[in-house]
């Protein structure tokens, strides 16, 4: 993972924009082309879905969500690239309704540019908490409400009120697959939902994903094999040298999770309502994956 954001403190803001709007309006032509225009009325906007991804990705690569620092950055620095920038809100709203949009151009282009091998039959399992707001307040929060919100962070001994984002991999750390669920529910009740449409797969997870039953559900219907870390104490234990090898590659999702979390914030998304807190996330993963197109193309033109 070294040098995998490097760029973004070190090439020019200009530059990253204009790879990130190019790339991303190319996808989303491409997306238009297949299954025709996601807007079906009305004229065609001034600010194209295109420039609010692009804005989006640099309010979540450079500010760590702060919209209205974002927007009142452009505003001041780059009224050229972006002239016909929204105020505040009405950006808000056009970047919640492209929420699927922009999970369908991060799943284009990781394919388009081969970030993922077809044939690769290998994936990692891991998943972190989204804190909605503090435990206190949980019972007067609006984004989401009920039970299966209420959690806790074992590795941080903390409270959590919110969701968890539960993800695939590779074993070249990039995101493949990604859900939202709430935060209660054990992470191997998940794993099926994270698996949904994938088939012929091997993964590669933590303890908290051990489930018999649902490790077989997966193997017989979908001939997906998962390898959970077992307990010390099982009545199976792993050999040792396969308990290494596993607990290396977990280590490379884990890693993965870390960037996200420290470069791209996504553990705090800061919006209000549930549409806008899944479209920041959806930003934030299709930022990280950029970043493996991103960095080598600056690169060679910068050469």
């Amino acid at each position: 993972m070294t040098g995998l954001t490097d760029y973004i403190t070190q090439a020019k803001w200009i530059d990253i924009l204009t790879v990130w709007f190019v790339l991303v309006d190319d996808a989303y032509q491409a997306l238009v082309a297949q299954y025709g225009a996601w807007r079906r009325r009305g004229p065609q906007p001034d600010f194209s879905d295109s420039e609010v991804i692009t804005v989006s990705l640099m309010i979540d690569t450079f500010f760590h969500g702060h919209e209205a620092l974002g927007l009142a950055f452009v505003r001041q620095y780059h009224p050229d690239l972006f002239p016909h920038l929204l105020p505040d809100g009405q950006f808000n709203h056009r970047r919640r309704q492209l929420g699927l949009v922009i999970e369908q151009i991060r799943l284009y282009l990781t394919y388009a540019w081969g970030l993922i091998d077809p044939d690769d039959a290998y994936r990692l399992i891991d998943s972190a908490p989204i804190p909605v707001c503090t435990y206190a307040r949980a019972s007067r929060n609006q984004t989401v409400a009920g039970r299966e919100y209420f959690s806790v962070m074992a590795c941080r001994k903390a409270k959590l009120f919110g969701l968890r984002l539960h993800l695939t991999a590779t074993g070249d750390q990039v995101v493949d697959q990604w859900l939202l669920a709430p935060a209660a529910p054990r992470d191997s009740k998940v794993m099926a939902a994270v698996f949904e449409g994938a088939h012929h797969l091997v993964a590669f997870g933590d303890g908290a994903f051990q489930d018999p039953v649902e490790m077989a559900r997966l193997r017989e219907c979908r001939s997906i094999q998962v390898w959970a870390t077992p307990r010390k104490d099982a009545r199976h234990p792993w050999p040792e040298e396969f308990r290494q090898l596993a607990t290396r590659l977990r280590r490379r999702i884990e890693t993965a999770l870390s960037v996200l979390v420290t470069v791209f914030n996504v553990e705090h998304p800061m919006s209000r309502s549930l549409s806008g807190l899944i479209a920041r996330v959806a930003t934030r993963l299709l930022a990280y994956n950029l970043s493996f197109i991103t960095g080598p193309l600056l690169a060679r033109l910068t050469m």
